[in-house]
């Protein structure tokens, strides 16, 4: 066992990562039932994270000269946004869902790749685009609302969650040329700190209804919510590492993009704690949705 975990040691973190994912999404789902907003789950979950990437990065020696800064800001409000929109998916629909959303990323990273760097599809490439796409609309339902497994504003959302992650990944293609990866982990995390702090703060004096996923006041936690706060910011900083070393080590990183979906499993099985086991047709959209960004993810291995 040991033997075959040390020749696939970039598959065996990203498991670790994807498991560790899924109980973050856990502890923001109980966070909210706690009456957190999300807002203020995502700005704990990146603060705490912050602070272990400053210990990080006075370890790391810069070996590039930087630039693209505007870039490097831009992946980091792609990335928060996306954050904004997952973790608010977490709390108003199912855990398995809202993974499910956020990882349609590869069909907006196949679309953009194809018409702003004009990069082949192929036949391939667009089967895995209609099969994602057909698992959203599974799981959306915008022709016929009374079979939709999650209501229109959070399907929205959850997609758009998807096109921000496509976003922040893309640009992240050409930062590597400038900056280590630390750094631009780092650029994230800052930005997805600063800017739920700013919509608490504007939250306090007005808070839309409508725009509660990006504007919010701040809810002191209760006792209970600050347990489950430190236990989240631990097994981030565990992500974290995990994530960086799956990377690091991977002999083939496609490979270990693929196995990245796990989380989604992951997320499905812990799912069932909080939102019963799911429905034939969310599963049938959840998988789909997998299955098709597994086809986007190995159509070039």
């Amino acid at each position: 066992m040991l033997a075959i975990i040390k020749h696939n040691l970039g598959v065996y973190f990203m498991v670790l990562a994807c498991l560790e994912f899924a109980l973050i999404g856990a502890c923001a789902k109980i966070l909210s039932e706690d009456g957190l907003p999300s807002i203020e789950i995502m700005f704990f979950r990146n603060a705490i994270g912050a602070l272990f990437m400053l210990y990080l990065l006075r370890k790391v020696t810069i070996h590039k000269d930087g630039g693209r800064f505007f870039l490097l800001l831009f992946r980091g409000l792609a990335g928060s946004i996306s954050l904004y929109l997952f973790f608010y998916n977490i709390a108003h629909i199912s855990l398995g869902g809202a993974f499910a959303f956020q990882k349609s990323s590869p069909i907006f990273i196949t679309l953009i790749a194809f018409f702003l760097f004009k990069e082949s599809i192929g036949l391939r490439g667009w089967l895995g685009i209609f099969i994602a796409f057909a698992g959203v609309l599974c799981i959306s339902q915008p022709f016929d609302s009374s079979l939709a497994q999650v209501d229109s504003k959070n399907a929205l959302l959850g997609i758009a969650s998807g096109f921000f992650a496509a976003l922040a990944l893309i640009s992240v293609r050409e930062l590597r040329n400038f900056y280590p990866t630390e750094y631009i982990a780092f650029s994230f995390i800052a930005i997805g700190t600063i800017l739920p702090f700013f919509s608490m703060f504007i939250g306090a004096f007005y808070a839309p209804s409508g725009a509660d996923f990006f504007i919010a006041p701040f809810v002191m936690p209760s006792a209970k919510s600050w347990i489950f706060i430190g236990i989240m910011g631990v097994i981030g900083v565990l992500y974290q590492i995990h994530i960086t070393k799956s990377y690091g080590v991977a002999k083939k990183a496609g490979i270990v993009a693929g196995v990245s979906y796990l989380d989604v499993v992951f997320s499905v099985l812990i799912g069932v704690v909080f939102d019963g086991f799911p429905s034939a047709l969310m599963l049938l959209g959840i998988g789909a949705i997998v299955f098709g960004g597994l086809i986007l993810v190995f159509r070039k291995l």
